[in-house]
This record gives C-alpha cells, structure tokens and sequence, in this order.
C-alpha cells in the first residue's frame, strides 16, 4: 500500500487542486463570453505567460533550495534557512520589480504588444508580493499542514475568480484586460498579507549567515537556469505563433490557442496535486523502491485523467447552459479544440519528468537538470517554427509541446538510470498507452455508452495491475 501519510497529503493537496482548478476552468467560460474579442484573450494569455517567466526571475530558485534543507533540518537550522531566503528574495524581488516599473514603456512593447505601460507597474507589485508569498506557503507544504496550504489555495483562487468577474464584467468595461490585471493585483496582496503570519514567528534576524546564505545560493543556482528553461518551453509555444502569424491574426490565434492549451493543462492538477505532497515526502523518506512502486500508481491514474478529458472535452465545452442558452463556451473560441489531446499528453510526460527529478534532488546532483531542460527549449523552439510554418499553426505548436516534453523525459530518464535505482514496469505503461490510443481514436466520433463502457474497463484493471506491479518489484530486489 502507499504510505498513508503521503496518500492522505495527496488527497488533500488534490481537493484543493481539484476546487482552484475547477473555478480558474470557469473563468474561461465567462472570458468566453464577457472579453471584447478573442484577442484579449490572446493578450491575457501573453501576460500570464510574462508572469510565469518572471516569477522564476524573481525567486531565483531559492524556494527550491528552502525546500531541500528545511524539510529535513532540525528546528534550529530551519530558521536559518527559512531567514535566509526570505531575506534575500526582499533585497531581489524588490531591485527586480524596480527594474520593471522604471523601464515599464520597453516592457510593454515586449510583454503586451505595446499597450498601456501603467500596467507594468501593477505587474511588478504582483510579481513582488507573490514571490514572497511563495515563502509563506512552501513553509505549510515542508511543515506537512497539507489543509492550512490548501485554505490559503482555495481562498486565493476564489477571491481571484470574483474580482475578475466584478472587474472584467462591471468595472473595467471599456479595457477588460486592465480588469483582469487589477483583480491579480488585489488579490496578490490580500493573500500576501494574510500569509505573512506564517513567516513572522519563524523568521530571525539574528539566524542571518553568510555561510547558509552561499550553501542556499549554490543549490539553488543550477536550478535557475531550470527554472527559465522550462517556463520557455511551457509558453514558447503562444510567442511563436504570435510572433510567426500575421500580426493582424497572430493575438487571434494565440487566444484559440490558449483555450485549448487551457483545457489540456486541466491534467496538472493531478501532476502537482502528487508533487505538491511527494517532493517534501521523499526528501524525507529518501526510500527508492517506494519511488518505484509509487510511479505506477501515479501512472494509471494520470492515465485514467487523460482519457476522460479526451474522450469528453467536446461534450462538456459544447453544452448550452440552461439560464443563459449559451454555450459551456463561446464557439468561436472552440477553434483549439484539437490540441486538447497532445497538450494534455504533454502534461503527462511532464508527470514522468518532474518525479524523476526527485533523484537528482536527493543526490544532489542538480545541475544537469538544467541542460536537459535546455535540450528541451532547443528542440521546442525548432520544433514550433517547423510545424507552424510548414504544417498547422495551432496543432503544430501543440505536437511540438509534446514531443518536446517526451523527450526531456526520456533523457533523464536514461541520465538517472546512472546513480539512481528506478526504473518503470513497461508492460504497465504498455496496457497504459494501449487505452490512451483508443480513447484518442474514439473521441471524436464514437457514442457515450462506448466512451463510458471503455473508462470502465480501464477501471476494471486496476487490481490487476496493482498485484502485477508489487511483483515485479519482488522479482527486482
């Protein structure tokens, strides 16, 4: 059986994955039918794509570090790790959210196609409340308080979902995409200031050390490039169609993109719902055979996941909401629709990514990671002018994604097999892809009853593949 700990951790980080997930899913329904055009969408998804690159700037990968050395040090070495970092990401985060607002008028031309430069300036206040308030939640996660984490999550997501409906609905009816950013703002700051509590008890300024500061900095170091890396190849692929489309088209296009990729992103809720609980859990464990064992449940149900969103996206994005006899969402933003299946894939071999990930982490041997990533963004960007000049724009850039991802896992995979005892049960993930082809292949055109009747068949082979797994890691030891 899983360690009950980290089952019971997984669950709770899952509800609170599954409720933010699940009222972010609904602001795309109401940005469906409330935005202007479907290029505000295509902005509001280069903006997030902005923060996600920045957030890794700003925190420098020390919340990584912070996470290595305080989820297995003693109460007083916490503290001076946990002082540290915080410490050093004000001095950061703050020079770095300067930088931004004093040069706001470049930066508007390079995140939002030259709009308003006085959004910056709201930018740079979220990018610096949330790098710190990054601290503040890690903190929940490394102390195992699985239930405060989420209530800090699940507030933040429903305060966020109601201010971008209030903004974008009634305040900023002239220029909604100024709404959504002042609803991040707000909210940035009032889950900033009710975390804060969480750091103040812990934090000493007399734990300051220039000696834990460097062990910090030099963990966290090949982690930065990493960081960058990957958040390229997450985004890369919405700034190469707006930068390889037409310009009259190109924030059109990444507006379809970017509901597709929306609804195949659905399946990192489950791949951070386990990450959240496994990275603290294994640190401390430090058990490579459960790793092992672990990995197919993970697999299976990441599987299971998979097949539902593929096999029921079209019937669920396409019914009419009774009140208003509208669509789930607006058709013309249902051009994207294709890409729901490899972004969705892409996801999943993110999964095998990240959980390999944990070898290096234990090792301490992290400064590959960044080259793997590095290979990844590579290929991701050849990839994307191929396929979107040559082939399709928006199911171009989504296999480039995929087979992007795929690939990085593949490489760690075979770097890991070096020093690092895991390895997966291929027939598993065999019978796994078997189902996920089928489902692919039913999707489009095949009933209900039979998308319903192959789900329970999957189902129906858990036990089966449970028993076949705990043997093959009896036969291995």
């Amino acid at each position: 059986m899983i360690n009950q700990s980290l089952g019971k951790e997984t669950f709770i980080y899952g509800i609170g994955r599954i409720i933010a997930s699940s009222l972010a899913f609904l602001l795309l329904p109401f940005y469906s039918h409330s935005l202007s055009s479907i290029s505000d969408y295509g902005l509001i998804q280069l903006i997030t794509a902005f923060f996600a690159f920045s957030n890794i700037i700003f925190l420098f990968a020390f919340d990584a570090s912070l996470m290595r050395y305080y989820a297995g040090e003693d109460s007083t070495n916490r503290r001076v790790y946990l002082s540290n970092t915080y410490f050093s990401l004000i001095i950061t985060s703050a020079i770095l959210a300067s930088v931004l607002i004093t040069f706001r008028d470049f930066f508007s031309v390079l995140i939002i196609s030259g709009n308003n430069p006085d959004w910056i300036i709201k930018i740079g206040f979220i990018l610096f409340f949330d790098s710190l308030r990054t601290i503040h939640l890690l903190i929940l996660r490394a102390e195992n308080k699985a239930y405060n984490f989420m209530l800090f999550q699940v507030t933040d997501i429903v305060l966020l979902a109601s201010l971008n409906i209030y903004f974008v609905g009634y305040g900023y009816e002239n220029n909604k995409v100024a709404g959504v950013i002042h609803a991040n703002f707000l909210s940035s700051i009032f889950i900033f200031l009710t975390s804060f509590p969480i750091i103040f008890n812990r934090f000493d300024f007399k734990s300051l050390s220039f000696v834990a500061w460097i062990k910090i900095k030099n963990f966290a170091m090949p982690l930065v490039p990493a960081g960058v890396f990957w958040i390229i190849l997450e985004y890369s692929d919405r700034k190469m169609l707006e930068f390889l489309m037409p310009a009259h088209t190109a924030l059109e296009t990444v507006g379809a993109y970017g509901v597709g990729h929306k609804l195949g992103a659905i399946m990192l809720l489950m791949v951070y719902s386990f990450n959240y609980a496994w990275r603290p859990y294994f640190l401390k464990s430090k058990n490579e055979g459960e790793f092992q064992k672990i990995s197919n449940y993970v697999f299976y149900f990441l599987g299971f996941f998979w097949m539902l969103l593929v096999l029921f996206v079209e019937n669920i994005t396409t019914v009419n909401i009774p009140i208003l006899n509208k669509p789930l969402i607006n058709i013309d933003y249902l051009s994207g629709l294709s890409i729901v299946p490899f972004i969705a894939l892409a996801y999943v071999f993110h999964a095998s990514f990240i959980l390999q990930e944990s070898g290096p982490f234990l090792k301490n041997r992290t400064q590959n990671i960044s080259i793997i990533r590095g290979f990844g963004v590579i290929l991701n960007l050849l990839l994307n002018y191929i396929l979107i000049t040559y082939y399709q724009p928006l199911l171009g850039a989504a296999i480039a994604t995929s087979i992007s991802y795929f690939m990085m896992s593949f490489v760690i995979y075979s770097w890991n097999k070096s020093f690092f005892n895991f390895q997966y049960d291929w027939k598993v993930v065999f019978i796994i892809i078997v189902f996920m082809a089928t489902s692919w292949l039913l999707s489009s055109h095949a009933l209900i009853l039979l998308k319903a009747t192959l789900l329970i068949l999957y189902i129906s082979l858990y036990p089966k593949i449970l028993n076949f797994s705990s043997n093959e890691l009896r036969k291995r030891k």
